[in-house]
């Protein structure tokens, strides 16, 4: 094959020139988590495998679909009770109270009472008993088995309360006073049949239930009001008899009487005492006045003795009459003489009266002391009285709370028994049967319309889940949509499964004619690369893949070809040290090479190409090809030696195009030691092979090191996965005018 010219954009030893990328069809993936399946991933799914999931979705569909319809016709009978509202009975007179917790709410606790009693395991023993013998054969017989033996009595009602429990339904209509009993049946009559009997059942079991209940509450509440009736009694007898026991009407009455006494005698004292005190103050007052010697007028005045005063008023006339005659008459005149006698005997007058006066003022201060005394001591038997009555209210007001809170007690659980009493006469049931089931006409299942519906959903959801399913089970690079949706990298290119050339023909298909559709996807990969990339010549690229045996030296090899083939200086460095393969693919020893090279002291003095320790093969022109040199486990080292930089920045400088087959990238880091001399990085994805999670995880640790990633080369897809054959690489739509072009090329030449 002819070598096409290249022309360079700049000198070997020039730094890179990056260039606007091509214009691509999507925009390219901004890393983060891996992308999940949107609208157009499902529909690529199910166009990829519609096929089988619409013939598995009509074999489903078709077999469940006649299966369905020939299951045995199931008919459904409904009976209708009708709650009615209640009159409740508030304290001792009847009125007209609406119920309003029942027909008020969709959700209301007294229907939800009564759906849940009707389809109660009671009731239903309730319904199973009152079927006659030939009724419960008649429900059983569609269940039973003709050759089987016959059933016990026992074995009859618990079979027939299962499959009564099993197909009875209860539900309230709406938000009205109707509640709805259905029951299903394969013969219409016995379903009729099975739902009026649960109606007429609940009624008469409502009916003895509120009876059973009235008769032992007012039983209970008649015995309640006896035995409160006698302790109420014997309360009030004890409080009388401590009435009585004490004499005493009423406790409030005997305090008031008490206190008012204290009162009246506390009043008395205090006046008892101010007289006492004035009497003393006259007592004293006297005898001081008799001490000085003082006007008597004065001690008449204090001792308030009217007499007194009287015969000092005569003393004194007498006393100044004889003053008077004794101007006239001599001492011995006989009217002197008398006169001295009547002044002698009004002295001595007065000398008793004045005596008298003291006595009785003595005598008064001493009654009035008696009588402080006598009023003290009343005070003092008050004052005993008043906490003998405190003492006796304790007990007293125990007794009178006891007969209080007995009598209430009593009075209460009365008034609750003529109520209770009352409200069972009234009425024992407020349900009645509205509406007794009518024998069904129509069956209600099978259902056509709702087999049909329901089968049309299940198909669908058969065609759609099944390739979804397998996709996300299945999650391996198969197409270009996992490359450039989920991975979101550009495909390259997508080789086949060259099956029909050995493997000495694989490395050089550009060269050689054996398979000229093979050759022309390496030229096609390589136009690829040169619209994705933003870096021109010189550059340095890594191909590199998730695990081995995905064939990225054989695209590395072909790659390295195909830059040679373009007139660029190329070389092909067999970086994985530990399975090198482009010795073999060069069908040359891996005597020397890079290993060698390092062990003989990893020094070039001249150009690369004529190092006898490298010993670089040239199968093509402008093509040379570094050998590994042996294998070796002390990777690390030797990747991150300073020869090996000098090498490759040598090699840079000496070559257009380096191209570095590194081990695969999922499971050693060499890709990642060696990124730091690279500038772009192939990646190559064998179809099938692995996981979009684990490229995508892969791709995006190495674009963290700051590498161009083009796009990513699909391998080994089989005959007609591709997008047209061997022309992937003009984008799907492209390759199929490109594919179609060449074949009419060939059909004009073999016509002409």
């Amino acid at each position: 094959m002819a070598e096409i010219p290249f022309t360079k954009t700049g000198p070997d030893t020039g730094p890179l020139h990056p260039r606007p990328s091509a214009p691509r069809s999507e925009p390219p993936f901004e890393g983060g988590s891996l992308p999940r399946l949107d609208i157009r991933q499902i529909l690529l799914c199910i166009r990829e495998r519609w096929i089988v999931s619409t013939s598995l979705a009509t074999l489903v569909c078709v077999l469940l679909g006649v299966w369905l319809l020939k299951q045995p016709k199931v008919f459904q009978a409904s009976a209708t009770l009708l709650v009615g509202r209640i009159e409740k009975v508030l304290g001792n007179e009847i009125t007209n109270v609406v119920d309003d917790s029942v027909g008020g709410s969709k959700n209301d606790p007294a229907f939800d009472t009564h759906l849940a009693q009707i389809t109660s395991r009671e009731m239903i023993q309730r319904v199973v008993a009152s079927f006659k013998p030939e009724e419960k054969a008649r429900i059983l017989a569609p269940w039973l088995d003709k050759d089987a033996p016959p059933l016990s009595d026992s074995q009859t009602d618990a079979r027939l309360a299962s499959l009564i429990a099993d197909n009875v339904g209860v539900v309230r209509q709406g938000s009205t006073f109707l509640v709805r009993v259905s029951y299903k049946h394969r013969e219409p009559a016995v379903a009729a049949l099975v739902a009026t009997r649960f109606t007429e059942c609940y009624i008469v079991y409502l009916m003895d239930r509120n009876t059973s209940s009235n008769d032992s509450a007012i039983s209970f509440l008649r015995e309640q009001t006896e035995d409160l009736r006698k302790k109420a009694e014997a309360s009030e007898r004890a409080l009388q008899a401590y009435r009585e026991k004490t004499r005493m009407v009423s406790l409030e009455e005997s305090q008031n009487i008490v206190v008012d006494r204290m009162k009246a005698i506390s009043s008395a004292l205090t006046e008892a005492q101010v007289a006492r005190f004035a009497i003393n103050a006259r007592l004293q007052q006297a005898e001081s006045i008799i001490s000085k010697n003082s006007d008597p007028l004065e001690l008449a005045s204090v001792t308030e003795f009217s007499s007194l005063a009287s015969v000092q008023s005569q003393l004194d006339g007498l006393i100044a009459k004889k003053a008077v005659m004794s101007e006239k008459y001599g001492r011995r005149h006989p009217a002197m003489v008398e006169q001295e006698r009547s002044i002698q005997a009004l002295e001595k007058l007065r000398g008793d009266l004045v005596r008298a006066a003291l006595s009785t003022l003595r005598n008064q201060r001493e009654k009035a002391v008696e009588n402080e005394r006598q009023l003290q001591e009343k005070l003092a038997d008050a004052e005993k009285a008043s906490l003998g009555l405190d003492r006796l209210a304790v007990e007293y007001n125990v007794l009178r709370r006891e007969a209080e809170t007995n009598r209430a007690t009593y009075t209460q659980v009365l008034g609750r028994l003529n109520e209770t009493s009352l409200t069972a006469q009234l009425g024992n049931s407020n349900i009645k049967i509205s509406e007794r089931a009518q024998i069904p006409t129509f069956p209600i299942e099978p259902d056509p319309k709702k087999i049909f519906r329901a089968l049309g959903f299940l198909g669908l959801l058969i065609i759609i889940g099944y390739p979804v399913g397998m996709e996300l089970i299945f999650n391996r690079v198969k197409t270009w949509t996992d490359v450039e949706r989920y991975i979101g990298l550009p495909l390259l290119s997508e080789f086949p499964v060259l099956k029909k050339l050995p493997d000495d023909k694989l490395n050089h298909l550009v060269l050689q004619d054996t398979d000229p559709d093979a050759g022309e996807i390496i030229q096609t990969l390589y136009s690829q690369l040169r619209l994705n990339s933003r870096l021109d010549a010189p550059k340095t690229l890594i191909v590199t893949s998730t695990v081995p045996g995905e064939g990225k030296s054989f695209v590395a090899s072909n790659l390295a070809t195909a830059f040679a083939a373009h007139g660029m200086r190329t070389l092909i460095i067999d970086g994985d040290l530990r399975r090198p393969v482009q010795h073999r693919l060069a069908g040359a020893p891996n005597t020397h090479g890079l290993l060698r090279w390092l062990d003989k002291g990893g020094r070039s003095d001249g150009p690369l190409a004529g190092d006898p320790d490298l010993g670089l093969l040239r199968p093509a022109p402008n093509l040379f090809v570094l050998r590994a040199g042996g294998i070796s486990r002390r990777i690390s080292e030797l990747l991150e030696s300073k020869k090996l930089k000098a090498l490759i920045e040598q090699a840079q400088r000496e070559f257009d195009i380096l191209l570095i087959d590194t081990p695969p990238a999922g499971i050693f880091p060499d890709a990642l030691s060696l990124a730091p001399f690279a500038n772009e990085l192939i990646y190559v994805v064998r179809f099938n092979y692995v996981s979009r999670p684990q490229v995508h995880r892969v791709t995006e640790r190495l674009r963290s090191t700051g590498l161009e990633l083009p796009g990513i080369v699909l391998n080994m897809m089989p005959s007609g996965r591709g997008s047209s054959g061997y022309y992937s690489g003009y984008g799907y739509y492209g390759s199929r005018y490109y594919a179609s072009y060449y074949k009419e090329e060939q059909l004009a030449g073999q016509s002409g």
